[in-house]
Protein backbone atom coordinates (compact mmCIF):
# COMPACT_ATOMS: atom_id res chain seq x y z
CA UNK A 1 0.00 0.00 0.00
CA UNK A 2 2.52 2.18 0.72
CA UNK A 3 4.16 1.58 -1.97
CA UNK A 4 1.74 2.53 -4.01
CA UNK A 5 1.28 5.86 -2.74
CA UNK A 6 4.56 6.39 -3.43
CA UNK A 7 4.50 5.57 -7.10
CA UNK A 8 1.03 7.76 -7.09
CA UNK A 9 3.18 10.67 -5.76
CA UNK A 10 5.97 10.63 -8.10
CA UNK A 11 4.07 10.28 -10.88
CA UNK A 12 2.33 13.39 -9.82
CA UNK A 13 5.52 15.00 -9.39
CA UNK A 14 7.07 14.51 -12.10
CA UNK A 15 3.47 15.76 -14.00
CA UNK A 16 3.94 18.95 -12.11
CA UNK A 17 7.21 19.55 -13.51
CA UNK A 18 6.00 18.70 -17.13
CA UNK A 19 3.52 21.46 -16.99
CA UNK A 20 5.62 24.30 -16.30
CA UNK A 21 8.29 23.23 -18.71
CA UNK A 22 5.44 22.97 -21.47
CA UNK A 23 3.86 26.19 -20.52
CA UNK A 24 7.34 27.67 -21.17
CA UNK A 25 7.86 26.52 -24.39
CA UNK A 26 4.20 27.52 -25.31
CA UNK A 27 5.55 31.19 -24.27
CA UNK A 28 8.73 31.36 -25.78
CA UNK A 29 7.56 29.96 -29.15
CA UNK A 30 4.29 32.59 -28.61
CA UNK A 31 6.49 35.37 -27.63
CA UNK A 32 9.14 34.10 -31.02
CA UNK A 33 6.15 34.24 -33.15
CA UNK A 34 5.63 37.70 -31.58
CA UNK A 35 9.49 39.15 -32.83
CA UNK A 36 8.79 37.62 -36.30
CA UNK A 37 5.67 39.14 -36.87
CA UNK A 38 7.28 42.20 -35.31
CA UNK A 39 10.73 42.26 -37.31
CA UNK A 40 8.01 41.23 -40.72
CA UNK A 41 6.49 44.32 -39.72
CA UNK A 42 9.70 46.44 -39.66
CA UNK A 43 10.84 44.75 -43.06
CA UNK A 44 9.60 46.87 -46.22
CA UNK A 45 10.38 47.84 -49.73
CA UNK A 46 11.76 50.98 -49.67
CA UNK A 47 11.40 51.10 -53.08
CA UNK A 48 7.79 50.73 -53.55
CA UNK A 49 6.16 53.38 -56.01
CA UNK A 50 2.47 54.34 -56.61
CA UNK A 51 0.51 52.37 -58.92
CA UNK A 52 0.34 55.00 -61.93
CA UNK A 53 4.27 55.61 -62.07
CA UNK A 54 4.41 52.10 -62.19
CA UNK A 55 2.34 52.15 -65.55
CA UNK A 56 3.52 54.88 -67.09
CA UNK A 57 7.33 53.32 -66.47
CA UNK A 58 6.02 49.70 -67.76
CA UNK A 59 4.17 51.60 -70.73
CA UNK A 60 7.25 53.44 -71.51
CA UNK A 61 9.60 50.22 -71.26
CA UNK A 62 7.69 48.49 -73.22
CA UNK A 63 8.04 51.86 -75.66
CA UNK A 64 11.41 51.61 -75.36
CA UNK A 65 11.38 47.72 -76.57
CA UNK A 66 9.45 48.44 -79.24
CA UNK A 67 11.95 50.77 -80.11
CA UNK A 68 14.78 48.92 -79.52
CA UNK A 69 13.36 46.03 -82.09
CA UNK A 70 12.73 48.95 -84.71
CA UNK A 71 16.64 50.55 -84.59
CA UNK A 72 17.68 46.77 -84.30
CA UNK A 73 16.05 46.04 -87.53
CA UNK A 74 17.14 49.37 -89.02
CA UNK A 75 20.57 48.20 -88.50
CA UNK A 76 19.78 44.82 -89.97
CA UNK A 77 18.65 46.87 -92.75
CA UNK A 78 21.49 48.86 -93.19
CA UNK A 79 23.79 46.27 -92.36
CA UNK A 80 22.49 44.07 -95.52
CA UNK A 81 22.77 47.74 -97.67
CA UNK A 82 26.25 47.71 -96.03
CA UNK A 83 26.64 44.51 -97.65
CA UNK A 84 25.40 45.11 -100.75
CA UNK A 85 27.31 48.57 -101.17
CA UNK A 86 30.37 46.22 -99.88
CA UNK A 87 30.06 43.73 -102.58
CA UNK A 88 29.45 46.50 -105.12
CA UNK A 89 32.25 47.79 -104.02
CA UNK A 90 34.50 44.92 -104.55
CA UNK A 91 32.93 44.18 -108.04
CA UNK A 92 33.86 48.24 -109.07
CA UNK A 93 37.37 47.50 -107.56
CA UNK A 94 37.94 44.07 -109.61
CA UNK A 95 36.49 45.92 -112.37
CA UNK A 96 39.27 48.98 -112.11
CA UNK A 97 41.86 46.58 -111.65
CA UNK A 98 40.63 44.47 -114.82
CA UNK A 99 40.23 47.77 -116.24
CA UNK A 100 44.25 48.97 -114.96
CA UNK A 101 45.03 45.51 -116.65
CA UNK A 102 44.11 46.08 -119.66
CA UNK A 103 45.15 50.09 -119.74
CA UNK A 104 48.21 48.11 -118.66
CA UNK A 105 48.11 45.50 -121.89
CA UNK A 106 47.75 48.28 -124.14
CA UNK A 107 50.20 50.93 -123.29
CA UNK A 108 52.68 48.08 -123.90
CA UNK A 109 51.52 47.30 -126.77
CA UNK A 110 51.81 51.04 -128.01
CA UNK A 111 55.44 51.30 -126.67
CA UNK A 112 55.92 47.80 -128.99
CA UNK A 113 54.24 49.41 -132.03
CA UNK A 114 56.53 53.12 -131.10
CA UNK A 115 59.32 50.97 -130.88
CA UNK A 116 58.26 48.98 -133.97
CA UNK A 117 57.93 52.75 -135.90
CA UNK A 118 61.09 53.82 -134.36
CA UNK A 119 63.09 50.71 -136.28
CA UNK A 120 62.49 52.48 -139.08
CA UNK A 121 63.24 50.50 -142.46
CA UNK A 122 67.19 50.61 -143.29
CA UNK A 123 66.15 52.80 -146.72
CA UNK A 124 64.05 54.92 -145.17
CA UNK A 125 66.83 55.84 -142.68
CA UNK A 126 69.00 56.57 -145.37
CA UNK A 127 67.22 58.77 -146.96
CA UNK A 128 65.81 60.47 -143.78
CA UNK A 129 69.54 60.79 -143.55
CA UNK A 130 70.54 62.06 -147.06
CA UNK A 131 68.14 64.71 -146.26
CA UNK A 132 69.23 65.91 -143.09
CA UNK A 133 72.63 66.36 -144.57
CA UNK A 134 71.24 68.24 -147.24
CA UNK A 135 69.62 70.98 -144.56
CA UNK A 136 73.32 70.96 -142.97
CA UNK A 137 75.25 71.79 -146.16
CA UNK A 138 72.53 74.87 -147.19
CA UNK A 139 72.76 76.05 -143.88
CA UNK A 140 76.15 76.19 -143.41
CA UNK A 141 76.50 77.86 -146.63
CA UNK A 142 74.81 80.71 -145.68
CA UNK A 143 75.96 80.54 -142.52
CA UNK A 144 79.01 81.41 -144.48
CA UNK A 145 78.18 83.93 -147.07
CA UNK A 146 76.55 85.95 -144.58
CA UNK A 147 79.52 86.55 -142.70
CA UNK A 148 81.36 87.97 -145.70
CA UNK A 149 78.29 89.59 -147.29
CA UNK A 150 76.17 90.54 -144.29
CA UNK A 151 73.58 92.53 -146.45
CA UNK A 152 72.99 89.25 -149.09
CA UNK A 153 69.22 88.74 -149.48
CA UNK A 154 69.67 84.69 -149.24
CA UNK A 155 67.90 81.99 -147.69
CA UNK A 156 67.29 78.24 -147.38
CA UNK A 157 63.99 77.37 -149.10
CA UNK A 158 60.61 76.88 -146.95
CA UNK A 159 60.95 72.89 -148.49
CA UNK A 160 65.07 73.70 -146.95
CA UNK A 161 66.38 72.47 -150.68
CA UNK A 162 67.76 74.84 -151.86
CA UNK A 163 69.71 78.42 -151.16
CA UNK A 164 67.02 81.41 -152.65
CA UNK A 165 68.67 84.46 -153.88
CA UNK A 166 67.38 87.36 -154.55
CA UNK A 167 67.69 87.82 -158.60
CA UNK A 168 68.10 91.79 -158.61
CA UNK A 169 71.11 91.68 -156.14
CA UNK A 170 72.90 89.71 -158.77
CA UNK A 171 71.79 90.76 -162.06
CA UNK A 172 70.23 94.00 -163.34
CA UNK A 173 66.82 94.43 -164.05
CA UNK A 174 66.59 92.61 -167.54
CA UNK A 175 70.32 91.80 -168.04
CA UNK A 176 71.80 88.45 -168.67
CA UNK A 177 74.90 89.29 -167.21
CA UNK A 178 76.32 89.27 -163.67
CA UNK A 179 76.59 92.62 -161.89
CA UNK A 180 80.87 93.12 -162.16
CA UNK A 181 80.30 93.92 -158.19
CA UNK A 182 78.32 90.78 -157.61
CA UNK A 183 80.68 88.50 -158.68
CA UNK A 184 82.76 88.09 -156.10
CA UNK A 185 79.49 86.45 -154.20
CA UNK A 186 79.07 83.81 -157.14
CA UNK A 187 83.08 83.31 -156.71
CA UNK A 188 82.57 82.76 -152.95
CA UNK A 189 79.78 80.20 -153.55
CA UNK A 190 81.62 78.12 -155.76
CA UNK A 191 84.19 77.98 -153.23
CA UNK A 192 82.12 76.86 -150.39
CA UNK A 193 80.00 74.48 -152.30
CA UNK A 194 82.86 72.87 -153.66
CA UNK A 195 84.16 72.60 -150.04
CA UNK A 196 80.91 71.20 -148.63
CA UNK A 197 79.62 68.29 -151.26
CA UNK A 198 82.81 67.37 -152.45
CA UNK A 199 82.73 64.37 -149.46
CA UNK A 200 78.91 63.39 -150.70
CA UNK A 201 79.56 62.95 -154.82
CA UNK A 202 82.28 60.38 -156.36
CA UNK A 203 85.49 62.01 -157.74
CA UNK A 204 89.12 60.35 -158.65
CA UNK A 205 90.81 63.02 -156.22
CA UNK A 206 90.84 62.58 -152.66
CA UNK A 207 88.52 64.87 -150.39
CA UNK A 208 86.39 61.78 -148.85
CA UNK A 209 86.04 62.68 -145.09
CA UNK A 210 84.10 59.42 -143.32
CA UNK A 211 82.94 61.92 -140.39
CA UNK A 212 81.88 64.30 -143.06
CA UNK A 213 79.52 62.03 -144.75
CA UNK A 214 79.13 58.68 -142.02
CA UNK A 215 75.79 57.83 -143.53
CA UNK A 216 77.12 57.59 -147.32
CA UNK A 217 74.75 60.01 -148.57
CA UNK A 218 75.18 60.55 -152.16
CA UNK A 219 74.38 63.86 -154.32
CA UNK A 220 72.95 63.61 -157.66
CA UNK A 221 72.49 67.07 -158.98
CA UNK A 222 73.17 70.41 -157.62
CA UNK A 223 70.83 72.88 -159.79
CA UNK A 224 71.65 76.86 -160.47
CA UNK A 225 67.58 77.76 -161.82
CA UNK A 226 66.86 81.14 -162.90
CA UNK A 227 63.47 82.49 -162.31
CA UNK A 228 61.44 85.79 -163.10
CA UNK A 229 58.17 87.53 -162.50
CA UNK A 230 55.45 87.17 -164.52
CA UNK A 231 56.40 90.04 -166.84
CA UNK A 232 56.56 89.32 -170.20
CA UNK A 233 56.23 86.48 -172.79
CA UNK A 234 57.09 82.99 -171.87
CA UNK A 235 60.11 82.64 -174.14
CA UNK A 236 61.54 85.83 -173.19
CA UNK A 237 61.77 85.19 -169.40
CA UNK A 238 62.86 80.73 -169.89
CA UNK A 239 65.74 82.86 -172.55
CA UNK A 240 66.42 85.25 -169.63
CA UNK A 241 66.16 82.99 -166.61
CA UNK A 242 68.24 80.25 -168.57
CA UNK A 243 70.74 82.89 -169.45
CA UNK A 244 71.13 84.23 -165.94
CA UNK A 245 71.47 80.67 -164.49
CA UNK A 246 74.27 79.95 -167.19
CA UNK A 247 76.27 83.51 -166.16
CA UNK A 248 76.18 82.22 -162.44
CA UNK A 249 77.10 78.70 -163.53
CA UNK A 250 80.41 79.67 -166.05
CA UNK A 251 81.55 82.30 -162.75
CA UNK A 252 81.11 79.03 -160.51
CA UNK A 253 83.34 76.78 -162.85
CA UNK A 254 85.77 79.32 -164.11
CA UNK A 255 86.52 80.30 -160.11
CA UNK A 256 86.35 76.76 -158.98
CA UNK A 257 86.86 73.96 -162.05
CA UNK A 258 86.75 70.97 -159.78
CA UNK A 259 83.18 71.33 -159.07
CA UNK A 260 83.34 69.74 -162.88
CA UNK A 261 85.00 66.57 -161.25
CA UNK A 262 82.13 66.00 -159.14
CA UNK A 263 79.71 63.33 -160.15
CA UNK A 264 76.64 61.26 -159.35
CA UNK A 265 76.29 57.61 -159.62
CA UNK A 266 75.83 57.70 -163.13
CA UNK A 267 78.97 59.46 -163.68
CA UNK A 268 77.65 62.51 -164.34
CA UNK A 269 78.71 66.03 -163.62
CA UNK A 270 76.18 67.11 -160.31
CA UNK A 271 76.38 70.63 -161.25
CA UNK A 272 73.46 71.55 -163.87
CA UNK A 273 71.92 74.45 -165.02
CA UNK A 274 67.75 75.35 -165.06
CA UNK A 275 65.73 78.08 -166.87
CA UNK A 276 62.39 78.24 -165.21
CA UNK A 277 61.06 81.68 -166.56
CA UNK A 278 57.96 82.64 -164.77
CA UNK A 279 56.58 78.94 -164.08
CA UNK A 280 57.63 78.64 -160.79
CA UNK A 281 56.64 81.61 -158.50
CA UNK A 282 56.90 81.44 -154.65
CA UNK A 283 54.89 84.80 -154.62
CA UNK A 284 51.89 86.94 -155.91
CA UNK A 285 52.97 88.32 -159.52
CA UNK A 286 50.61 90.67 -159.05
CA UNK A 287 51.94 93.19 -156.04
CA UNK A 288 55.52 94.45 -156.38
CA UNK A 289 57.31 92.76 -153.08
CA UNK A 290 55.86 89.41 -155.37
CA UNK A 291 57.61 90.36 -158.29
CA UNK A 292 60.53 91.20 -156.76
CA UNK A 293 60.71 87.77 -155.06
CA UNK A 294 60.28 85.50 -158.05
CA UNK A 295 63.14 87.60 -159.84
CA UNK A 296 65.06 85.32 -158.27
CA UNK A 297 68.48 82.23 -158.37
CA UNK A 298 67.92 79.14 -156.71
CA UNK A 299 70.91 76.79 -155.58
CA UNK A 300 69.30 73.44 -155.47
CA UNK A 301 70.59 69.97 -154.08
CA UNK A 302 69.00 67.14 -155.09
CA UNK A 303 69.68 63.90 -152.86
CA UNK A 304 69.93 60.51 -154.98
CA UNK A 305 67.39 58.34 -153.93
CA UNK A 306 68.56 54.59 -154.07
CA UNK A 307 66.05 51.69 -155.06
CA UNK A 308 67.14 49.54 -152.33
CA UNK A 309 69.15 48.92 -149.05
CA UNK A 310 71.83 46.76 -151.48
CA UNK A 311 71.75 49.96 -153.90
CA UNK A 312 72.58 51.70 -150.46
CA UNK A 313 75.30 49.26 -149.58
CA UNK A 314 77.21 49.96 -152.86
CA UNK A 315 76.30 53.32 -152.95
CA UNK A 316 78.67 53.78 -149.48
CA UNK A 317 81.19 51.32 -151.20
CA UNK A 318 81.89 53.53 -153.79
CA UNK A 319 81.73 57.04 -152.18
CA UNK A 320 84.31 55.83 -150.24
CA UNK A 321 86.72 53.98 -152.66
CA UNK A 322 85.53 56.98 -155.10
CA UNK A 323 85.22 57.14 -158.65
CA UNK A 324 85.04 53.59 -159.87
CA UNK A 325 86.43 53.08 -163.83
CA UNK A 326 83.37 52.16 -165.37
CA UNK A 327 80.11 51.12 -165.01
CA UNK A 328 76.46 53.06 -165.13
CA UNK A 329 74.91 51.66 -162.30
CA UNK A 330 76.23 51.96 -158.76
Amino acid sequence: MRNLTRVSREEEEEESVFVPMTDMTVSFLFILMLLLAFFAVQITDTKTVPIDVYDKAKQALEEAENRIVDLQQNVDALTRQAEALRAELEQRIQQVKDRDEKIKSQAEEIRRLEALLREKNPLEAYIQQASASRVEILKAIREKLLVQFPNLQVDVSPEQDALRFQGEGLFASGVRELVPDKRAIIERIAELMNAAITCFTLHDGPGFDKSCNPNGAIIDAVQIEGHTDGNGTDELNIDLSTARANAAFLAMIQHEAGLLQLKNVRRQPVLSVAGYGKMRPIADNATVAGRSANRRIDLRIIMYTPGSIEEVDKIRSRISQGLAPSGGNP
